[in-house]
């Protein structure tokens, strides 16, 4: 394999040196790499997408559905999107305070009045936008085992009010405090949640196969069932409720065709659904992240940062960003990244437990940035 990319990457040298990608050849290459990797992990099935300009430039699909049935991954197939659905959630709260229905910048306990937190003082300081971008400073992934126990959010939210800082308003990832962005849209849209993401960006952007939730994924037809390891093979997991339930945190389903016209939007190809304002504000950089990037492609840039956004990391790199979020939900691995300065965006999904967006994701990065 490593010989393989080197002679594609050798192959690549003169392309990344012009003004513009052959995004043809950048495709057909990203194809060869991402069924190698799903070959060697032995990867039931899964599906990627890669746009540029306004246009879907390829989708390629690999697998089965499921195991020990016929039938294939096709480009509109669901899969969950885990922590993905964060960037939704984004999306979601940006619109609404756009609309004038919300401010990111209002404590939470304003939409949310039974939450209790330590203090008062907390409970007046910690606002919608300080959740959206995991900068509440508390222990992060808090009770995050009560939700793994099958507890609902209802059960659970009492529990917060043990919380405490840990590091002011510092990056601190979280799946149930992130949850609470739920009831802010619905109190302040008088829409639940799916229906308003269904109807400010689903439908605008004709994501067909979108949803939010575990009943419309089991409805479903085509969709990719989730797999771990079992000896040499694999074997389906069932769909668990637990962190469905937590919406605005892991709830969005969708395929690489659905995601490759979100991405378009993200690129600015929708100014009618997220115009200029609505882009710029979720491409600020809100929350550092106090560690390096771990690709080796970012040793090569004079200056990388990590950060966390309204619903996206993001990798600053001499003055140019990246943006991408990745999920982890038993038995999916769902990747999207987008370069405003590349106009290029790529999904990965897939349908085991094992990550090869890591690889292919890195390998496709290190082309074109």
């Amino acid at each position: 394999m490593k010989l393989l990319m080197c002679a594609w990457i050798g192959l690549f040298l003169p392309l990344t040196a012009q003004a513009s990608i052959d995004h043809q050849q950048l495709a057909m290459q990203f194809d060869a790499e991402f069924r190698q990797e799903m070959q060697k992990n032995k990867i039931p099935g899964g599906a990627y997408a890669i746009v540029s300009k306004g246009k879907i430039i390829k989708t390629g699909s690999y697998g089965v559905r499921e195991v020990g049935k016929p039938d294939l991954v096709n480009a509109d197939t669901a899969f969950r999107l885990a922590s993905v659905s964060k960037t939704f959630a984004g999306a979601a709260l940006v619109l609404a305070a756009q609309d004038q229905q919300l401010a990111l910048q209002t404590p939470i306990k304003t939409y949310v009045p039974e939450l209790q937190l330590k203090t008062s003082s907390l409970e007046q300081e910690l606002t919608v936008e300080q959740v959206l971008s995991h900068s509440s400073g508390f222990w992060a992934h808090a009770f995050e085992d009560l939700i793994e126990a099958n507890q609902t959010p209802a059960q659970i939210l009492p529990r917060l009010a043990e919380l405490a800082q840990v590091c002011g308003r510092c990056y601190s990832y979280q799946n149930v405090l992130f949850g609470l962005l739920q009831p802010v849209i619905e109190r302040t849209t008088g829409l639940q949640y799916g229906d308003y993401v269904q109807q400010r960006i689903f439908s605008p952007l004709a994501m067909q196969h979108a949803s939010i939730g575990m009943a419309p994924f089991l409805a479903t037809t085509n969709k990719a069932m989730p797999h771990r390891r079992a000896g040499k093979g694999w074997r389906v997991l069932p769909i668990k409720a637990n962190f469905y339930r937590l919406a605005p945190a892991a709830g969005v389903n969708a395929s690489v065709n659905d995601l490759a016209h979100y991405v378009q939007a993200m690129l600015g190809a929708q100014p009618q659904v997220f115009n200029s304002l609505a882009l710029q504000q979720l491409q600020e950089p809100l929350t550092a992240i106090p560690r390096k990037p771990s690709w080796e492609l970012w040793q090569k840039f004079r200056s990388t940062k990590l950060w966390y956004g309204r619903g996206w990391r993001i990798v600053a790199y001499d003055q140019q960003k990246l943006f991408y979020h990745a999920g982890v939900v038993d038995g999916y691995r769902p990747y999207i990244a987008y370069s405003p300065k590349a106009d290029v965006g790529l999904v990965v999904l897939t349908n085991a437990e094992v990550d090869v967006s890591r690889e292919v994701a890195g390998w496709f990065w290190q082309q074109v940035l």
